[in-house]
């Protein structure tokens, strides 16, 4: 039982860590629309951070996922 509550409340973690994460990419689409950075590459020193940092949150919420970034 109690295990089946911890995996529960684990799972709805996760789901509103992924929720969030949806809302920011979202609010950043809109916050750059009209700005010129939206169709400049990213640097590939930033990009390289970037991608370093969401394997880091993958790896500690212990996810598996390490595929091709959503685009």
């Amino acid at each position: 039982q109690i295990v089946n509550t911890v995996i529960e409340v684990n799972q709805h973690a996760k789901q509103q860590i992924a929720l969030e994460s949806q809302r920011t990419q979202e609010d950043i689409k809109v916050a750059v629309a009209d700005d010129d950075c939206a169709s400049r590459p990213v640097p590939a020193a930033a990009a390289d951070r970037l991608r370093k940092y969401a394997d880091s949150l993958r790896a500690s919420s212990g996810g598996t996922t390490t595929g091709e970034p959503n685009r």
